[in-house]
């Protein structure tokens, strides 16, 4: 879910393109060191370091999780080189909320934008067990906004809805995250996947001790 406070109605009229960044760059004597920089943030989404760009700040804990999404779902690694390809226009931390709040909603994406057009952004997820599928749905978000899509224009086509909070949903975020979470699920070892259980069992006794300290 994508949280689109009122700033954002100044981000326009927006284009729906798909900006897919490959796996590796070819690189000239003229670039940049800062292009330099960015073609190896987008190369590391790659085995073997599979690692999100350091532009991205994941809660402590949350690497194990993201690094298997990495190995075992080739949409996860797409949209990590969306994303690297992005910075510095592009800024996301991630945090666990389990068990905090009332809210229904299990994650959700707050945006702000500066002058220059940079982009921060704050993902929370608030259903541990599901962050594989959660995490890419929000990351879908992001690049929907790196892309340019109206979000307006897509609820009227029915394909967005908007909820009371004012936050929007798109069939294209869903569809990313349980694309991810389906790869995740068939490609994984049984091995894998048992650690990773109990691996969110341990996220989610941190996470709660975290909260109930507060």
């Amino acid at each position: 879910m994508l949280h689109s406070p009122d700033a954002l109605a100044a981000l326009g009229a927006w284009a729906s393109l798909i900006f897919l960044a490959p796996a590796e760059a070819t690189l000239t004597r003229s670039d940049s060191p800062a292009a330099l920089a960015r073609a190896a943030q987008v190369a590391a989404c790659d085995a073997p370091t599979l690692s999100l760009p350091d532009s991205i700040g994941l809660e402590e804990g949350l690497q194990p999780i993201v690094r298997s999404a990495l190995a075992h779902s080739p949409k996860f690694r797409q949209q990590c080189r969306v994303l690297a390809a992005a910075a510095p226009r592009l800024r996301a931390s991630v945090s666990v909320t389990y068990g905090r709040g009332i809210s229904a909603t299990r994650a959700r994406t707050s945006l702000r934008q500066s002058q220059g057009g940079a982009l921060a952004a704050e993902i929370e997820i608030r259903s541990a067990p599901e962050l594989t599928e959660l995490l890419a749905h929000e990351f879908e978000h992001l690049i929907e906004q790196l892309d340019g899509v109206d979000l307006k224009t897509l609820t009227k086509q029915g394909m967005a809805h908007r909820l009371a909070d004012g936050a929007f949903e798109t069939a294209r975020a869903i569809a990313a995250g349980q694309q991810v979470a389906g790869e995740v699920t068939n490609n994984a070892p049984d091995s894998l996947r048992r650690a990773g259980n109990s691996l969110w069992r341990a996220l989610r006794r941190a996470v709660g001790a975290r909260a109930s300290s507060r």
